[in-house]
């Protein structure tokens, strides 16, 4: 619901009720009565129809879509991998994170050690 058209309701029913209230506080006969209750049941109805349009806004299933490209910092090669001790070819099995940082079990000399990227310069 609009910001004025919001205001302009809760003003017209801030209104009803006013005079509602002033219609049953003066009495007096039947007419003054059902006048003002009528104008209670209006208000009250504009505010329950407020509040059920702004929970139903509030509720309303949003739709987002992202598009996210992934790169690397530098120029990106594949080469093959192997052990600093023995030089044994390794595999991505054998890599782990540990702690955030990438650690390799050489499956035939059993030593593990930290990748580390090598500068870019």
């Amino acid at each position: 619901m609009h910001g004025a058209l919001k205001y302009g309701l809760i003003f017209i029913s801030l209104f009803l009720i006013l005079l509602g209230v002033v219609f049953l506080i003066a009495g007096g006969n039947a007419e003054n009565y059902v006048t003002g209750g009528v104008m209670l049941l209006i208000a009250f109805g504009l505010l329950g129809y407020m509040y059920a349009s702004a929970r139903t806004e509030a509720t309303r299933p949003i739709k987002q879509e992202f598009h996210v490209t992934m790169g690397g910092s530098g120029e990106l090669k594949e080469r093959e991998m192997t052990c600093r001790s023995c030089g044994g070819p390794l595999k991505s099995e054998n890599v782990t994170v540990v702690k955030g940082g990438l650690m390799v079990r050489c499956p035939y000399c059993g030593k593990a050690y930290a990748l580390e990227e090598e500068p870019k310069w």
